[in-house]
């Protein structure tokens, strides 16, 4: 039994190792079996790569242009990926390795340089021409909604104490000038400038000048006292007050004899004028709808032993904003003149006058219309108010066309500055003129521009200065002229204006005026009035220290008759001035001017000849604190 069990353990056991060996030589024949296929497929590959390499080499022989692609074959086994970077390898062989059954992989790198073409010039630093590059890159940006407003969140501030020293807010300043010339002229300025602690500008200027001329009562001399000042009302309101004070005393010396030995009183022409200007103004631009900035005006004046004048004007402009393009203007005039001539009876004109208009606004054009309803001396009119401004597309033309009619209330001191020979006249007529004119205004850059005007004017009650009379002995007295106030008149007038500008250092300006009556209804002749003028005016900024200006005037001579005479031109005259400013030091400065530097006998009025070559130099003194 026991022999029995022995041989069945045996028979089990050889049985075991034999299955074990049988299994173990089936996976010898798969294992030869998959290599065998292998090598087939590597062999057949190698096959596909040949045929690939002779159809690459056939299209590189045909096809010339070859594309921009680098290939570099990189065994395998050097490469090592790390952070999709190549790893640096060492101590590789140079030598010519075994042909291995195995192929090495092939790594191709599509490099995305894009080739320049360099400057000749910079290669080798050789002399050649520099290649201009006349393509155009277009870059196109794409801003997202959201980033195409931004809100503003400014952060907390927080107040802080400081102490500000007053004296730096105060200034003061003063000017001492004194000066002579050739005709025993002589002039004496002291001005001076303050600002207080409140911001209140203060302005004085005292003036002292005579002249005397070649003839024994040619002569000359004024005195003027004249204030400034923007006075501080509230946080935001400034009155602006001018106060003056200006006496002018000259001699008639028309068609008087040199030998005469009647006293100067004889041929005094004293004016004196007083007078008042107060402004209600903004310290800044006002945000607010409604603007209302008054201007009231007042002053006396006195010719000396003929007649005086009592003026008093208030203007007072107003405007709404409706918004940025719609403005409603609603403006108020009252004057009021009183006229006092010796030994005559007196003269006073009042004119109440509203000037409603609506303005519109919008890009390049511009719109007022309205109209004026007018009292004056308790006659009532509706005078139109048209004004149109527009700026032409894509030019830098603006054209401005109007109809529009304004009154004036005539003032013996106005009358004095246009001629200063005139004999008090016996009435003070109201004076109106009727407009209606178009304008071009161009501006060629941003240092020159002109423009043209031309307008057809139709007066009522002008004034014109002619000879008196042959009532008036112009030996024992003097010449003097009648102011004729001409009732009905109409003319074309013509204006141009030049201007150029360089920085702050040359300016020149130049202007016009031809003015042509076509119907004159009283007079003969508009006796008095220039048919053409033309004014130039030259400032140059040479250096720091020196400043030259000059100015020249051209003008056609006016109409002019003797008494009950035939009527007469008086001669074309040209003017040349100059002026020079010299800063010695800080503080001291010399100046000088010279007029009538083409030494021309001209007369403005008739048989009033002016003087020649006038010099006039001196020195100013700055006083500064």
């Amino acid at each position: 039994m026991i022999k029995s069990i022995i041989r069945l353990g045996v028979f089990t056991i050889a049985l075991i190792c034999f299955s074990n060996m049988a299994i173990a030589q089936k996976k010898n024949k798969k294992k030869a079996k998959t290599s065998v296929s292998s090598n087939k497929k590597k062999k057949t590959s190698k096959k596909t790569v040949s045929k690939k390499n002779k159809i690459n080499s056939k299209n590189k022989k045909s096809v010339q242009k070859i594309p921009r692609v680098t290939t570099y074959s990189i065994p395998e086994s050097i490469i090592a990926k790390t952070n999709d970077q190549v790893a640096p390898v060492t101590n590789l062989s140079l030598k010519n390795n075994l042909i291995d059954t195995i192929p090495d992989k092939v790594v191709t790198i599509v490099s995305a340089f894009r080739p320049q073409l360099k400057n000749v010039a910079k290669i080798g630093f050789v002399n050649a021409t520099a290649i201009v590059d006349t393509n155009i890159v277009a870059l196109s940006y794409q801003v997202p909604s959201q980033n195409l407003s931004f809100q503003y969140q400014p952060i907390a501030l927080v107040p802080r104490a400081i102490i500000i020293n007053p004296s730096l807010k105060t200034t003061r300043s003063a000017n001492f000038k004194i000066g002579m010339g050739n005709y025993f002229n002589q002039v004496v300025q002291l001005e001076g400038s303050y600002i207080d602690l409140k911001d209140q500008e203060h302005h004085m200027r005292i003036l002292n000048e005579s002249i005397a001329g070649a003839h024994p009562i040619q002569k000359w001399n004024n005195i003027g006292l004249y204030y400034t000042g923007a006075l501080s009302l509230s946080k935001n309101k400034y009155l602006h007050t001018h106060f003056f004070l200006d006496q002018s005393n000259r001699y008639r010396y028309g068609l008087v004899p040199d030998t005469t030995n009647l006293p100067l009183k004889n041929f005094e022409q004293k004016l004196t004028v007083i007078g008042a200007n107060f402004s209600l103004a903004n310290k800044q631009v006002s945000t607010k709808r409604f603007s209302y900035t008054p201007i009231l005006k007042f002053n006396h004046s006195q010719l000396l032993g003929q007649a005086k004048n009592i003026a008093i004007e208030l203007n007072s402009p107003m405007q709404y904003r409706y918004n940025n393009n719609i403005k409603l203007n609603a403006d108020f005039n009252l004057s009021n003149n009183q006229y006092f001539p010796t030994n005559r009876p007196s003269v006073q004109n009042t004119i109440i006058q509203l000037d409603p208009s609506f303005e519109f606004n919008k890009a390049r054009f511009q719109l007022n219309v309205g109209i004026r309803p007018t009292l004056a001396n308790g006659e009532f009119a509706i005078y139109p108010k048209l004004e149109l401004t527009k700026q032409l597309k894509d030019t830098n033309y603006v054209l401005h066309a109007g109809w529009l009619t304004s009154v004036t209330n005539n003032q013996l001191m106005q009358l004095m500055g246009q001629n200063h020979w005139i004999s008090a006249p016996n009435s003070m007529p109201i004076s109106s003129i009727e407009r209606k004119y178009i304008n071009v205004d161009v501006t060629v850059n941003k240092r020159l521009n002109y423009g043209f005007n031309m307008a057809l004017n139709d007066y009522r009650e002008m004034p014109f200065f002619n000879q008196s009379n042959s009532m008036n002995n112009p030996i024992q007295e003097g010449l003097k002229f009648d102011v004729l106030f001409e009732k009905s008149a109409v003319a074309i007038e013509v204006d141009g204006d030049l201007r150029y500008q360089l920085s702050d250092k040359l300016l020149w300006k130049n202007h016009f005026k031809y003015i042509q009556f076509n119907l004159i209804r009283e007079n003969t002749q508009a006796w008095g009035i220039l048919p053409f003028e033309f004014n130039s005016q030259f400032n140059w900024l040479f250096n720091k220290r020196m400043q030259l200006d000059a100015s020249g005037q051209f003008w056609t001579g006016t109409k002019t008759s003797a008494g009950l005479g035939n009527a007469y031109k008086l001669n074309n005259t040209f003017v040349l001035n100059a002026g020079l400013q010299y800063a010695i030091s800080e503080h001291w400065t010399f100046w000088g001017k010279g007029e009538n530097l083409l030494d021309q006998q001209y007369q403005r009025w008739a048989n009033y000849p002016s003087l020649g070559v006038q010099l006039l130099a001196g020195i100013q003194y700055k006083f500064r604190k």
